[in-house]
């Protein structure tokens, strides 16, 4: 072992990185202005330094999802991608403090992250320390909290302030708009400036020492309030002291007692400390001498769950002073079932050991918790809704279609001739759902009950505790729903569950029910589990799906676009020489398979418009990039999956024909199979296999689709 390798590897950065003198730190302000930036500004810019998740780079299983936030326009940073299914959390935040960054009225308020047991509001607060941590900001060495030494400058006269921002090479609007937040400076600096100095020695600020310090959880900046009896624990007011410059957690926020007649709540310093962005010195003075005073820059970020809160809020004399000066921002639990189930892979991921884990196991956990958080009273099943949340493109329509009256020149994507009356007909337009409505409908309260990540996690550490101890080892979908039956079967006999909590564990035991003939109707999560099993099936059987689709694709937009002129030939794209006859019965064939009517007028307005909604994708593509919209992607790729409704015939129209290949295949009868059907199985059953499947789960899997003939 090397000592000089080993030193180099422990070495470690110092708290102070740089002494300087107070003019010094004025001349640096024309080319980085960010070192007399505010607490949430810090914040944002730390944030943002590390960047957003390189989407093409995470595992393929949650680029739907994150893509699918970015087309809302939520951006998935790095520093909060461990805070799994946080996106929107992180999105209002930054919100607010980029309006705080901005000088806004945000900069007077405290933030109060809002969730029940285990949404994350620990874990988000964390993220934000952590990113402070190691963030260089410049101080005043003799100052209690740390302070800016851009509050200096409001000891110098207006009149003088122009000019120092000409000579520092600024605007003096720049300057001004960073005063305009500044606070006065502590008596302990200022006593260090003036002590000591007369008319013949005046003092001067040029030289006053300034100092550019790591913010630390051991040193300063990065503060935890922890209430705790009297003698124990750490008081708010220490906290905001630790914490100024930087950032204060408050756990449990709303938790404090009512104070004794003639006290002072721990909770009034706090809107003390947003209300003046200052705080009294104890001990120094009277809270009404401004030198007894410190000036307080930091992020106040505390947690709470919306039953304290409102406790805490009908007892207290003065609720509006609290709600003036604390923001609640809502923590609801995970409702992507992608980064629930990565939430359980990073649990599982530091046990010791692992029973064989098939691959839909976690999902189907993954999907109750999910499941039992979502609103369950809606014309769109919960499964569904989630999986749609979750990036995946499916065309819902609504039950109540909009009515549009449509003139004699209407057209469009589903439109109708009118009639030759001068009354405008009226026809039901098909109106489909997008996860934004689904938000908006279900309210903000969407995803603040149901199944807790830590009540899950343990479930799944469990499962998989359970199933190491089993010969053979390995954890089934199968396995895990019947697990997670009895696990929640259980919770439903815990002591002192409220109401809401009773209700979430009969929506999960319904979720869970479990067929036990081809002739009962399945749960949720074991219909999702069949739908999912099918579709691998089909994966397995039909390597070359996607192949056949996009033939099946073009061979539909070509006949589509000559059908619709009236044509019935046309010239062969691979040979212009030779002509081809328009595959009408190719066309109805589709068309069926899309629920298009026989001898309605949706098949010709289909076809018609075809390449028009092509055109439109690509122009609506064009646009997004002119204007910067980080949704788009550099290339817009067209092909069968472009539109949604004609995706969704070709699937049809392929399931049905690779449905009867699997039912022949897999048939009690395999002698019966001919050479080439043989080695087409063997082949299945391999790509199988190399999904991660083990023999056994395999074995399992595959006779459950016999017993309930899953092909049909």
């Amino acid at each position: 072992m090397s000592d000089n390798k080993l030193r180099s590897l422990l070495e470690l950065k110092p708290v102070k990185e740089e002494d300087l003198t107070f003019g010094q730190f004025l001349a640096r302000l024309k080319d980085q202005p960010h070192i007399a930036e505010t607490a949430p500004s810090l914040l944002v810019r730390a944030v943002e330094s590390l960047g957003e998740v390189e989407i093409d780079k995470v595992p393929a299983a949650r680029r739907p999802y994150l893509r699918r936030l970015k087309q809302q326009g939520i951006p998935s940073y790095k520093a909060f991608d461990h805070v799994r299914g946080s996106q929107r959390i992180v999105h209002a935040l930054l919100k607010h403090w980029r309006a705080a960054a901005s000088n806004g009225y945000q900069l007077f308020q405290a933030v109060a992250l809002r969730g029940g047991p285990g949404s994350g509001k620990g874990l988000l607060a964390n993220a934000c320390k952590d990113v402070l941590e190691d963030a260089i900001v410049y101080v005043l060495p003799t100052c209690p909290v740390h302070e800016n030494p851009l509050n200096l400058l409001t000891l110098v006269s207006p009149a003088s302030l122009k000019a120092i921002a000409a000579e520092v090479g600024i605007s003096d609007t720049v300057l001004e708009k960073m005063l305009a937040v500044a606070g006065k400076p502590c008596q302990d600096c200022w006593k260090a400036i003036m002590d000591g100095k007369d008319a013949k020695n005046p003092p001067n600020l040029l030289d006053v020492p300034v100092q550019a310090m790591r913010l630390s959880s051991r040193k300063f900046g990065i503060a935890t309030w922890s209430p705790a009896p009297e003698g124990q624990g750490c008081s708010l007011y220490s906290a905001i002291l630790r914490g100024s410059r930087g950032i204060v957690d408050m756990p449990e926020l709303f938790s404090v007692t009512q104070p004794a007649q003639g006290q002072v709540s721990e909770l009034d310093i706090l809107i003390e400390a947003t209300n003046d962005r200052s705080i009294a010195l104890a001990g120094r003075c009277s809270s009404e001498d401004a030198q007894g005073r410190a000036p307080i820059d930091a992020v106040l970020i505390g947690q709470t769950n919306l039953g304290s809160m409102n406790e805490f809020l009908r007892i207290a004399k003065d609720p509006n002073r609290y709600q003036r000066r604390i923001k609640p921002i809502d923590v609801p639990y995970i409702t992507s079932v992608t980064e629930e189930e990565f939430a359980y892979r990073d649990q599982l991921a530091r046990m010791k050991a692992l029973p064989h884990i098939d691959p839909m196991a976690l999902k189907m956990a993954a999907l109750l918790a999910v499941i039992s958080r979502l609103k369950k009273e809606h014309e769109v099943d919960v499964v569904t809704r989630a999986r749609m949340i979750d990036g995946e493109d499916l065309l819902v329509e609504k039950k109540a279609p909009a009515k549009t009256a449509s003139s004699s020149s209407s057209g469009g994507y589903w439109g109708t001739t009118a009639s030759a009356s001068s009354t405008p007909a009226v026809k039901s337009e098909k109106v489909y759902w997008t996860v934004d409505q689904f938000l908006a409908e279900t309210g903000e309260d969407e995803g603040m009950y149901g199944m807790n990540l830590p009540d899950m996690l343990s479930v799944v550490s469990q499962a998989v505790d359970f199933y190491l101890k089993r010969n053979p080892q390995f954890l089934s979908s199968l396995r895990m729903i019947r697990f997670l039956r009895a696990r929640v079967d259980e919770m439903g006999r815990r002591a002192n569950l409220s109401e809401k909590d009773k209700e979430v564990i009969k929506n999960c035991l319904e979720f869970l029910k479990f067929a036990r003939f081809k002739s009962d109707e399945p749960g949720l999560i074991e219909r999702e589990y069949r739908r999912v099993l099918k579709r691998e099936l089909l994966a397995v059987f039909a390597p070359d799906y996607e192949t056949r689709a996009e033939e099946i694709y073009q061979k539909y937009q070509l006949n589509a676009r000559f059908h619709a002129q009236g044509l019935k030939e046309f010239p062969d794209p691979k040979n212009r020489s030779r002509k081809l006859q328009v595959d009408s019965e190719f066309l109805d064939k589709v068309d069926t398979s899309m629920g298009l009517e026989l001898w309605g007028e949706d098949r010709p307005q289909f076809r018609r418009a075809l390449d028009a909604e092509i055109l439109s994708k690509t122009q609506e593509h064009a646009a997004k990039l002119l204007s910067g919209d980080p949704s788009a992607s550099e290339e817009l790729t067209i092909n069968w999956k472009t539109l949604p409704r004609l995706e969704a015939g070709i699937r049809k129209m392929l399931n049905d024909e690779v449905e009867k290949q699997i039912e022949r295949i897999l048939s009690p009868a395999v002698f019966q199979l001919n050479e080439q059907e043989q080695k087409h199985r063997e082949e299945s059953l391999q790509r199988f296999r190399a999904l991660g499947y083990t023999e056994d789960s395999l074995e399992e899997a595959l006779q459950y689709v016999k017993d309930f003939e899953l092909w049909k």
